[in-house]
């Protein structure tokens, strides 16, 4: 019988590091990770930690039992009927990004950001994750090592995209961290762009010869004060080829397909590059998540630099959800990079909690 893409696993923290003010490192082993697992490296892929409630050092709720019992054919998923338990039993859930996975030892590390405000108050799993102890347990819901097909909650597919723009707040940095270890022997080249609280939460990361890692240390400015002009000067550097597309497809709009076939350029193809239409997301209702799975060959042929040297071009941008969704209508529908390019994610929107 196939193994569900998606498991209960329980974890036992092993080990806990201080990595800076900012960034707890805790490190998750056991039995009960034994089937958690993915195919090759990890890249992105998130996951959900369900906490415990306040003040509980394991779970009171058997998660995996409750996901065996769910009925398919109910008409109501596992996380609709989950919601339906009194949060006091069930506790709460909380999506995170692996920062490292060791196969070997079936060890899973994940890099916690402990979000206070000026008050000392934080969701739960800042609060857990402030109070963690060696032993202490908690459920994750992931991938199955036995599972067929590609890993759920994986965005990073670059194809064979070469020239690289990272771009996140803190809640982004593991990610990150972990998707410049994926792409160190690639070859590719690009630029990281890694906003965080303080100075001191700027961290050591192991990234491809060449590539470039730029830390925005935020102090007193507000999410996406440092990351939002960094992204766009470093695309309006790289933006000739894109200008030339705009100026062309306003050629074909006024009639002037004369000078736009010596440039070898189709019609149809230019016509539909530019310009770009965005849906309107409102993020204090709904996820920006805007995501594509794969390069295709109008992304490779709407690169942010498609000069004869040029590589194909892709961006990766998560974090607060106000600045991913400035940034979004900015290099789509402003500098015109195709949407099949780019990963936005709004990880997380200041003022409302996760689900």
């Amino acid at each position: 019988m196939p193994q569900a893409p998606i498991a209960a696993f329980e974890a036992t923290v092993i080990k806990i590091e201080d990595l800076s003010p900012v960034f707890r490192r805790i490190t998750f082993g056991g039995p009960g990770l034994d089937d958690f697992g993915v195919s090759g490296h990890p890249r992105d892929l998130r996951f959900k930690l369900i906490i415990p409630s306040a003040g509980k050092t394991e779970p009171e709720f058997d998660l995996l039992r409750f996901l065996d019992e769910q009925d398919p054919e109910s008409g109501l998923s596992w996380y609709q009927a989950w919601l339906q338990i009194d949060p006091a039993i069930r506790g709460a859930m909380r999506t995170y990004t692996v920062r490292e996975w060791r196969e070997d030892v079936r060890e899973l590390v994940v890099d916690m950001v402990l979000h206070f405000d000026g008050q000392g108050h934080s969701g739960p799993a800042a609060a857990w994750a402030q109070s963690a102890q060696l032993g202490h347990r908690l459920h994750i819901i992931g991938p199955s090592r036995h599972a067929e097909g590609p890993t759920a909650g994986i965005e990073f597919a670059p194809g064979d995209a070469d020239n690289i723009l990272l771009a996140g707040d803190e809640t982004a940095v593991p990610a990150i961290a972990s998707i410049l270890e994926s792409i160190k022997d690639s070859g590719a080249q690009g630029k990281a762009f890694l906003e965080v609280p303080t100075a001191e939460d700027v961290l050591d990361l192991d990234a491809p010869v060449g590539f470039e890692i730029e830390w925005l240390p935020r102090g007193d400015a507000d999410h996406g004060e440092l990351l939002e002009p960094a992204v766009r000067d470093a695309v309006r550097v790289e933006d000739t080829a894109l200008a030339e597309k705009k100026v062309l497809a306003e050629l074909i709009a006024s009639g002037g397909t004369s000078v736009v076939k010596s440039r070898g350029v189709s019609d149809t193809g230019t016509a539909s590059i530019w310009p770009v239409e965005l849906e309107d997301i409102n993020i204090d209702e709904a996820i920006l998540w805007d995501v594509p799975t794969a390069l295709t060959q109008a992304a490779q042929g709407s690169s942010s630099n498609t000069q004869k040297d040029s590589r194909p071009f892709y961006a990766w941008i998560a974090g607060e959800a106000g600045p991913v969704k400035r940034l979004r209508r900015y290099l789509v529908q402003e500098v015109g990079v195709d949407r099949h390019q780019i990963a936005f994610m709004g990880y997380w929107r200041q003022g409302k909690a996760e689900g």
